[in-house]
């Protein structure tokens, strides 16, 4: 992947056609957006803001508007991958792909060891794509989602950065 730097300051990169942006306010209508198209149960607005002031690993992808985003967060020394989404458009397209790519070189410049991640236990084709990925399941979490009126369980999974 060939990576150039457009505004260092900003910490706007472009890479594969896409424009990466550090996730920050002027970008929470869009990712709310995304988020309610992706997720039985989106996160609220106000989950969004708290990862404003936490961000180090989290960002946007942009080809011409917001095609997804990525929440992580550097705990110790690994990282807690809380959300990623692509627009329905956007899927099987690689973004996703590119979202763990850079993910993954972010968390290698701040020294991370290891990825961790939850996912719905019902959402095989989320897990198919974190195996494919590198991820391995790890463990469970039992009633870790709302479901409706229910709940149902996170299956943990990880990747180790080489």
């Amino acid at each position: 992947m060939c990576w150039l730097l457009l505004k260092r300051e900003n910490q706007i990169l472009k890479a594969n056609n896409y424009i990466i942006e550090n996730f920050s306010d002027h970008h929470l209508d869009d990712v709310i957006q995304i988020e309610r198209l992706s997720n039985p149960t989106p996160w609220k607005e106000e989950t969004f803001k708290s990862v404003l002031s936490s961000r180090t690993l989290s960002f946007v992808i942009i080809k011409e508007k917001i095609i997804g985003f990525c929440i992580a967060t550097k705990v110790l020394n690994e990282c807690h991958l809380q959300n990623i989404c692509v627009l329905p458009d956007y899927r099987k397209m690689g973004v996703g792909k590119n979202i763990l790519e850079i993910l993954n070189k972010r968390c290698k410049i701040h020294e991370l060891k290891k990825i961790i991640l939850e996912v719905r236990e019902s959402n095989s084709g989320a897990q198919a794509f974190y195996t494919k990925s590198g991820f391995n399941k790890i463990g469970l979490r039992k009633d870790y989602y709302q479901l409706g009126n229910q709940r149902e369980p996170a299956v943990l999974m990880s990747q180790i950065l080489v």
